[in-house]
Order: structure tokens, then sequence, then C-alpha cells
């Protein structure tokens, strides 16, 4: 488990101002009580006066952007429904030793990441944590990606990740900051993703992708409005200071929330006209990813002439949670985006689903009990070390799996 200093590496629960605290009264009605109407109208002032901001970006054309690239690098991302993708992963993915070919996606959820480093933990501990021959991230997903690709000998970096102490300050506002969006300093998410990505880990990464294993990582484009999915193991072969400064940027970009931190602008060029693309988190276009776009609806796709398995981590829960709603517009709105994520992971996972049955991939989900505090935005000590907890018994004790079908009954 995680060690006293690590432990008490936070202070205190961040309260988000604009969600109000909910306790169970008069049988599942919710009883609602507002710190301060302070909060809410320096926020509101924020998203108007931020609205009214726009920062100069110079032109290009739809031509110009699908076919540039970072430089120095080539092909290093993907959109996610072209078939370069699909037959990218079909040159490179080769079965392991015994004939099967591992997978695992892991969805976006702020601080409820900690779940899923806890069932990485506690998968290490059990001894029955497979070596991925693929493992995509997208958003939480993306910073706990390169730990679950890399293996167990990794897990206290990955558990230094989660509970270090640059994750304290993560939802620090930018109080009276109108020159460029988001509600949240981006700095010490910068900070965090960059103290993490350093040389070893980039060599590390580097290595096992000449060994024919991938990961990858989603942003959003918001130019194209496409998921974009780069190969980060193709940028860490490239080596260097740059391929460290883009490894680092894809994840601090897939993690952007838009609104919550500003969107990450990476640069890129197209003959010879350099230009910057606006990238944000990649849930913004789906929950998670890990079959290619364009090979749910063909008609083509025969099972595979080996064992496939896809574990996907959802940090966050997918069961419906009972409560009557109260009559006022912020305990509606917060209801009504809980619904709304909550469909949307249920329709890729039902997509997912689909898939395997056809082509015969074993498909095994874990996600957030609801026995435990679904609050993306908390990071305060208690909530992360009751989410790692939970991941990490699921793992040890077996319960934290179960198949796509029951995921999706409840």
């Amino acid at each position: 488990m995680l060690s006293g200093a690590k432990r008490q590496a936070f202070n205190g629960r961040v309260v988000n101002p604009l969600i109000p605290t909910h306790n169970a009264s008069n049988g599942d009605v919710m009883d609602l009580r507002y710190r301060s109407a302070a909060p809410i109208v320096w926020v509101t002032l924020f998203v108007m006066l931020a609205g009214c901001a726009t920062l100069p970006r110079s032109g290009f054309t739809r031509d110009e952007q699908a076919a540039a690239s970072p430089s120095g690098f080539a092909q290093v991302r993907y959109a996610a429904d072209d078939e370069t993708f699909a037959s990218m992963l079909r040159r490179s993915l080769k079965p392991n030793a015994d004939g099967e070919i591992d997978a695992l996606a892991i969805s976006g959820g702020g601080a409820n990441g900690a779940y899923g480093a806890g069932l990485l933990y506690g998968w290490s501990r059990s001894g029955r944590r497979p070596q991925f021959q693929l493992v995509t991230g997208i958003s939480a997903g993306a910073l706990l990606a390169p730990f679950a690709f890399l293996g167990p000998e990794w897990d206290e970096e990955l558990e230094q990740a989660y509970f270090g102490p640059a994750v304290a300050h993560l939802t620090q506002p930018r109080l009276l900051s109108f020159l460029t969006p988001g509600l949240y300093r981006k700095e010490p998410l910068e900070e965090l993703v960059r103290g993490y990505v350093s040389d070893k880990l980039i060599d590390a990464v580097a290595a096992e992708y000449a060994k024919g294993r991938r990961l990858l990582v989603g942003t959003t484009n918001l130019d194209t409005q496409q998921l974009v999915v780069w190969d980060m193991g193709a940028i860490a072969a490239a080596g260097g200071s740059k391929a460290r400064d883009l490894f680092a940027t894809v994840l601090i970009a897939s993690a952007s929330v838009p609104g919550v931190y500003a969107p990450s602008m990476i640069g890129v060029e197209s003959a010879g006209h350099a230009f910057s693309e606006m990238h944000v988190d990649g849930q913004t276009e789906g929950a998670f990813f890990a079959i290619p776009q364009s090979l749910f609806l063909s008609k083509s796709v025969a099972p595979p002439p080996f064992h496939a398995h896809l574990f996907i981590i959802i940090n966050g829960q997918v069961d419906r949670q009972f409560a009557v709603t109260p009559r006022s517009t912020i305990p509606i709105l917060e209801r009504t985006i809980d619904a709304g994520g909550k469909a949307a992971v249920r329709s890729v996972l039902l997509t997912t689903a689909q898939f395997c049955e056809r082509t015969g991939c074993e498909l095994s989900v874990s996600s957030l009990p609801a026995t435990v505090k679904d609050d993306s935005l908390d990071f305060g000590a208690a909530h992360l070390k009751s989410l790692f907890a939970a991941g990490e018994a699921g793992s040890i004790n077996e319960s934290g799996w179960q198949p796509a079908e029951k995921a999706l009954m409840q």
C-alpha cells in the first residue's frame, strides 16, 4: 500500500464552488447547502469576460492541416477514423509467446484516475498483471497509460504521480485572469507531467516500441473536431529533448479539459508553413478508445488467428444512480451532465462489446464501484486514498473485473 509520507502529501479537500454539497435527507431527496453565492458570481463574471477575449492565431487551410505534422516527426499520429490507423495496428501488433494479444484501454476521469492507478498497483501485487501489447489512454487515462505500458517495475513512479505534492495544486483557480480560457491554472498540470516524463521513461517506452508493443494517447483537435491518436512509442523512438517535450505536451493536451484548463497549442508544419493546432481533452471525442473506428462498420473483419483479450478501465461509475433532483438550476445541470457522461461511456462500451462479439475478442471491464464517491474534481487526500484502495482491492480479490454485459446491465 502507500507510504505514510505519500499519503500525507495533500492537505484538505478541494471544493468546486459550482457544485453544492449533497446530503441524504427525507428519503432520497438531496439537501443542498451552498457555501456562498460569491464564488458563483465570480465564476459567472469570469465566463462572461473570458468569452469576450480572443487570442490571436495564425491561419491555415484544411489541406495544410491534413498534411501537417510536428516539426521533425513523421508518422507519429493518426486520425482515429483513418484507415491508416487500423493498418498500423495490423502491421505492428504481434501475439506473445502464448499466442495471445492483451490490450488495455484507460478512460478519463480526473481525480478518479486514482482508481485506475490502484487497480494497476493491485494487479501487480496479485501477480496476474499481463504485459500488454497495446495500451491506450485518454485524459486521466493518458497520464496512467505510460506506467501501465511499462509494467510493474514502474509502480513506484505511478504511485508518486498520484500522491506526489504536485497533485494537490491541480485545481488552483485563475482569479481575475481573462486573457486565456480555463478556470484553473495549467502550470500545476504541466509541472506534474513534465516532472515524471523523464529521459529514463522516454528510453523505456522507445525500447518497448522497438519490440512491436504500442502505446497510444488520444487528444481532440478542436480545429478538425477529430480524435487524434498519437503513437507515443514512435515519438519516444526519435529520442532527445524534442521527443521528451512532444511526449509530455501530448499527455498534457489529452488531460486539458475544455473550460477547466486552457487548450494546448501544438506546433506543426505543412509544406514549410508553421502553425499551431488547438488540442484538448481526448474524452471530448470519446470516453476511451481501443478499436480503430474504421473497423466498427466494416463487414469484412474476420476473427484474428490468435486469442485477443481487451481490458477496459473506466475511471468513473457506469451504473445509474437514483436521486430525486431538486428544482434548481445547478443541481439540474449537474445531474444532466452526469447522465450524459454516463450515456457516452455506455455507448462506446456497447459498440466495443458488439465488435468483440463479432471477432471473438474477450472483453473485461472495470469501473468505479457504487460504494466509492465519484468526483473527478476532488483531489483531496481522503478521496484519492479511497479510490486507490478500491482499485487495489478489486485487483487483488478479482472483484474489480467483469464481462461487459454485466457492466452494461447495471
